[in-house]
């Protein structure tokens, strides 16, 4: 049998690492480790539909002429900077109920700021309005049939600014009436605001509270915390009894410490959620967190936040316990739900 030539040698070689390179690539992606050109997470599928919201809610501005309204673009651009920000989709989910909502009632409460300006500027074109010496109201409300009425004390508005007030297309729309007072030939609006407007934006700062409160509850670890990230197992060397073969309590610390560093919003141990004031210490054979005794062998710490970012932070303690026999494993996952922050008794 003829041995294969030098050049024949060489495309055997360069085929075994072409099959080596795809079995390798094939394993980073089945383990989650690869990702394809275009293929795009969960996270910014989410964080592309609240674009397209944010997109949505700048093209209505830009139809309702509040395209450069001070207001409506301080709240959109907190809103588009709260998107960018969030690092998981239950993050972007909270960042459209809180700041997405708040664009929405800012854009409501510019476009009836509009509409009452346009109600002042009508009544002021009235002529009748320059011959009173005194004092009186004129009310422009919807009524309950969509249809706008105009009422007047003491004065009576031309019949050509009655009909105006009540066809004009944008004024079918007033969320609540328009109190426009005459004084001495002057029209001024009395109250920009009704009390339903205060009732709505007293609403929605309160919203906002509970929300931000929630959202300090989640990270300081005392309500449930949901996304994605990782789930790491800890395991003592097999058949080790040492305490250089064990898993000791300085390591989880280190590895506690490495996540939070990485982005981490929330860690728990052993089922134990860690807060600030929370304790990892060895007790004899038993590992304690928040004082409580944990399982081990393994130790299993999950935690919440990027899972690349994550991983990778923990490769290096993971390569400095392998000479003693201690074996970590990391497990990505798409979700988790950290459990809250539990004091002892409870």
């Amino acid at each position: 049998m003829r041995e294969p030539s030098g050049a024949g040698m060489r495309t055997l070689i360069v085929l075994l690492v072409l099959l080596m390179a795809a079995n390798v690539a094939m394993l980073a992606r089945s383990l989650d480790l690869l990702r394809f050109p275009g293929e795009i997470t969960d996270t910014e599928i989410v964080r592309g539909g609240a674009r397209a919201l944010a997109n949505y809610y700048e093209s209505t501005c830009a139809h309702s002429g509040l395209a450069r309204n001070s207001a409506v673009r301080d709240a959109l651009a907190k809103f588009k900077f709260e998107i960018e920000q969030a690092v998981s989709g239950e993050e972007i989910a909270s960042a459209i109920t809180t700041y997405g909502r708040a664009v929405q009632d800012v854009i409501a409460r510019e476009e009836e700021n509009q509409r009452r300006e346009l109600v002042l500027w009508i009544i002021s074109q009235d002529p009748a309005i320059r011959s009173v010496t005194g004092k009186t109201v004129i009310t422009v409300a919807r009524g309950k049939d969509g249809q706008v009425t105009v009422e007047g004390k003491d004065l009576a508005l031309s019949p050509e600014t009655t009909a105006r007030l009540r066809t004009e297309p944008t004024l079918a729309s007033l969320s609540g009436p328009v109190e426009v007072e005459i004084l001495n030939g002057k029209a001024s609006l009395i109250a920009p605001r009704t009390t339903q407007d205060a009732l709505r934006l007293l609403q929605a700062e309160l919203d906002n509270l509970r929300s931000a409160l929630e959202s300090l509850r989640r990270s300081a670890g005392y309500s449930p915390l949901e996304g994605q990230g990782i789930v790491v197992r800890v395991y003592d060397a097999p058949g080790g009894y040492s305490r250089e073969d064990v898993v000791q309590e300085k390591d989880i610390r280190d590895m506690v410490n490495e996540l939070f560093a990485a982005g981490a919003s929330g860690v728990e141990v052993g089922g134990q959620r860690l807060v600030a004031t929370s304790s990892i210490r060895s007790a004899g054979p038993l590992l304690l967190v928040n004082q409580q005794p944990i399982a081990v062998n393994p130790v299993v710490i999950r935690a919440v936040g990027d899972p690349q970012l994550l991983a990778s932070s923990l490769e290096l303690i993971r390569n400095s316990l392998k000479p003693w026999g201690i074996r970590v494993e990391i497990e990505r996952q798409d979700n988790l739900v950290l459990s809250a922050f539990r004091k002892e008794g409870q």
